[in-house]
């Protein structure tokens, strides 16, 4: 934080807050030592509940039509060598999938482009151009360097150490086990021309053997994050089976638009000009990804390409919108124009991507969504 300050970024305690720029401890949804999901805070209390059952192994195959309006949906429950069984809906459907498995779910229930849906012969239902279409992610790039004069998680979590972290876990006391990698979060901006914060850091107190998350270094080290906020390059998600276990075609088209180009080079240069501030000389060895040796934007760019990885904030793929715009598929009530009794509630709905995680917008969409449910049938 201190070397984030140094570069000109202000301290701010709740990027939550008035404003989201600055420099700051990432806020996580943990208590008592373990994440809070969405399934911990809202699905587990309410199992309880005569109106509410809950179906695992099960894997939505189609939604059952009568003519345009949703009856029903098919699945199989056991995996692929399952049992076949349908449900009947007597008021509607809230499709909840995601932003990868709603637009496949759709289109294999013969809801999509024409294309699509010819080339997976399918019935078609109702032509809806926009159904997987406008796909976006936060596509992030990780500085690497190696630490001196400190421990980093790189040697608490292996050995001794982690048995010790892990006593500590189950004493209920501070321990790496009940805290995310990422520690500090930085919002800022990629030149003085842009009016707000368009780029998003992350710092760890770890480092990841070639940027990958989850193979941490036999040494000590740290990694810096980033990746930008507001994403212009568009991807599309398309079945190819109507295999309702077959793995949809994801094409995100990461870094196809200039700006995303220039935005990621310019973070990638304010990265490693953070690792080099006075306050982090003490600690900093040697820079490992991508390496002091690459230095012009093209090297950059091209270790972005070749080393770049999701944040798994994928969105927009069942897009909201007037009824004007022809790639819009749901409304402000999240229904899908030309069908009936059906909602979508989830990620694949955003027009644009938020300038931040999209974890907890996707659970205000779920909560205004069964706010609509109510109303509507009131």
């Amino acid at each position: 934080m201190a070397g984030a300050t140094e570069l000109g970024l202000p301290a701010n305690p709740d990027y939550n807050g008035a404003t989201r720029e600055g420099v700051g401890v990432y806020q996580r949804a943990i208590h008592k030592g373990r994440r809070q999901s969405s399934a911990v805070a809202f699905l587990r209390p309410a199992r309880k509940r005569k109106n509410l059952e809950i179906r695992t192994r099960s894997q939505a195959s189609s939604i059952v039509f009568d003519g345009r309006r949703a009856v029903g949906v098919r699945y199989i429950q056991g995996g692929p060598q399952g049992v076949a069984r349908a449900i009947a809906a007597r008021r509607e459907i809230v499709v909840c999938a995601g932003a990868v498995n709603t637009p496949r779910l759709l289109q294999i229930s013969g809801v999509g482009a024409l294309p699509t849906l010819r080339s997976l012969g399918v019935s078609v239902v109702h032509e809806l151009p926009g159904v997987g279409e406008n796909l976006r992610d936060h596509y992030c790039i990780r500085m690497v360097a190696k630490a001196k004069n400190t421990k980093t998680i790189n040697n608490m979590v292996t050995g001794l150490p982690l048995l010790g972290q892990i006593a500590r876990w189950a004493a209920g006391k501070p321990s790496l086990l009940a805290v995310s990698p990422s520690l500090i979060s930085a919002f800022w901006r990629s030149s003085a021309d842009v009016e707000q914060s368009d780029l998003q850091f992350t710092f760890t107190p770890a480092s990841f053997r070639e940027g990958v998350v989850g193979l941490l270094d036999n040494y000590p080290g740290m990694t810096v994050g980033l990746w930008q906020c507001r994403p212009e390059s568009l991807g599309h998600v398309r079945a190819v089976s109507t295999d309702p276990f077959s793995k949809p075609l994801v094409q995100p088209n990461y870094l196809a638009h200039e700006t995303d180009r220039r935005v990621m080079i310019s973070g990638i240069r304010m990265a490693r000009a953070l690792l080099h501030t006075r306050a982090l000389s003490h600690y900093l060895g040697e820079e490992t990804a991508p390496g002091a040796q690459v230095v012009s934007d093209d090297e950059l760019l091209s270790f972005a390409r070749e080393t770049g990885t999701t944040v798994y904030h994928l969105m927009g793929t069942s897009r909201m919108g007037p009824r004007s715009d022809p790639l819009a598929v749901v409304d402000a009530r999240l229904r899908p124009y030309g069908l009936d009794g059906l909602r979508i509630a989830d990620a694949s709905i955003m027009p644009s991507m938020p300038s931040a995680n999209t974890n907890a917008t996707t659970m205000m969409i779920a909560e205004k969504a069964a706010d609509m449910i109510i109303k509507d049938r009131n």
